[in-house]
């Protein structure tokens, strides 16, 4: 994709912000310039940026996203075979992961993105594998993997503590139980030795992101809720929450032969998935539909999981449907899946096109003074522009500087920003400023001089 058609992974404030702080990690290796804070989790950008002394931190963010995915595609056979053993099939697991991960639109396109998601997916899918290995064998070597993948999942992406509380509860107690007391006390040395990284880096802010909106505003009413007013802007859904976190099981986007699945499934306790896993998945969709907003980006995490507790069906449905009626619908669903899939990269593709456009005009224009903008800066600052950029959305303005400029997309903004900064500060500059068009980049956005 980077070499083909220049894509380079960066999509969304997030990746640029991953971006900006293995650098700043980099340079403090290299400077020791301090890094300053940094709101999400480390591993992402700590990974990334020791790395990034040997290759340039724009590949390698791409790099550990797709190392990832192709970690999980290898894993999953392997769990499949632990978890049923009397299903086990080479062909029918290699056909499986190939419909669901290999052709998933939005699991796929998420290994070619420079976010922490895959990562933290391969973690908790490797800390999945590990368990088992550990209820199998009880060695210690598995204990301690288990151990220091779960932290490191949960140190990648918060939420994954989530998925993987479940099963960290039942290795604990396996520990007890079995009065394994070298186990117990490693793993509290393992834990502490993963965590270290954080503590170290965030300091008097390792625990700032318990004040996230995400915790302090759950909510069970927003089960039933498919409008949110947030921080965030005011977003309007199709569906609500309750019906948004089924997506992972039949989603086209995620997995398109979900729906049919179903019909073959059948919920059992003995001989069926573990009930770690399916507690794990359960709890997570349960924590996102008490969340005040919705992104198909949060289901990468739990979307192995999910389609581990389908293999049972997938197996049936091959085993009772005819041949031929089988055959059919694979080639079907695996067409339908690479259209779906071309179809939302496009959009990433396209927005990509167009801020290195923004930023290739801004600067060929030799634009002086600062830039008040939101959205669209993160993107400008990493693609080139040197210009200082003012954020219309974190900071609500008195006055504006006279003969600065403002980047600003009126046509998108109005109905999700209303009441908040970026049309408070939009709405003070219309009324009490003469803003002189410089340029029309298109797609509703804008550059205006303030004079």
């Amino acid at each position: 994709m980077r070499l083909v058609l220049e894509f380079d992974g960066f999509y969304g404030q997030d990746s640029y912000e991953y971006l900006r702080y293995t650098e700043a990690l980099k340079d403090y290796y290299l400077n020791g310039t301090d890094p300053g804070d940094y709101f999400w989790p480390v591993m992402y950008p700590l990974i990334s940026s020791l790395f990034s002394l040997v290759i340039d931190a724009k590949w390698v963010l791409v790099l550990i996203s797709f190392g990832s995915f192709l970690g999980i595609i290898g894993l999953i056979p392997k769990i499949i075979g632990e978890l049923y053993p009397a299903k086990k099939s080479a062909a029918i697991i290699n056909l499986y992961v190939l419909i669901s991960f290999c052709f998933s639109p939005y699991f796929f396109r998420s290994s070619l993105i420079g976010m922490s998601d895959m990562l933290a997916c391969f973690f908790a899918v490797c800390s999945l594998y590990t368990l088992l290995k550990y209820i199998k064998f009880f060695q210690l070597k598995w204990a301690v993997l288990f151990v220091a993948l779960g932290v490191a999942a949960v140190m990648t992406r918060y939420a994954c503590v989530v998925l993987i509380l479940p099963m960290g509860c039942y290795f604990f107690y396996l520990l007890l139980v079995g009065r394994r007391w070298l186990s117990i006390g490693t793993a509290t040395v393992i834990t502490c030795l993963v965590l270290m990284p954080h503590f170290l880096i965030r300091g008097g802010g390792s625990f700032n992101f318990l004040n996230h909106s995400w915790l302090v505003n759950w909510n069970l009413m927003n089960f039933f809720s498919n409008s949110f007013a947030t921080h965030d802007g005011f977003q309007e859904h199709s569906f609500s929450n309750l019906i948004y976190v089924l997506s992972p099981f039949c989603h086209p986007g995620y997995l398109l032969i979900g729906a049919g699945l179903l019909i073959f499934s059948k919920f059992k306790l003995k001989n069926g998935a573990p009930w770690y896993l399916v507690a794990g998945v359960f709890l997570y969709l349960l924590f996102l539909a008490g969340v005040e907003m919705q992104n198909m980006r949060f289901f990468v995490i739990v979307f192995p999981f999910c389609v581990l507790l389908f293999y049972p069906a997938f197996v049936r449905g091959s085993n009772k449907l005819p041949r031929t009626l089988f055959s059919a619908g694979v080639v079907v669903a695996i067409l339908l899946q690479t259209f779906y899939f071309t179809h939302s990269f496009s959009k990433f593709y396209k927005r990509q096109v167009f801020e290195k456009s923004v930023a290739k005009k801004i600067i060929e224009m030799n634009v002086e003074g600062s830039i008040y903008a939101f959205s669209l800066d993160v993107a400008l600052i990493n693609r080139g522009v040197t210009n200082e950029f003012k954020n219309l959305w974190s900071t609500k303005y008195d006055k504006f500087e006279m003969g600065s400029h403002v980047l600003f997309n009126a046509e998108s903004s109005l109905k999700q920003w209303k009441g908040r900064a970026p049309i408070l500060n939009w709405n003070k500059l219309v009324a009490e400023y003469q803003l002189t068009l410089v340029m029309d980049f298109g797609e509703g956005w804008k550059l205006y001089k303030i004079e």
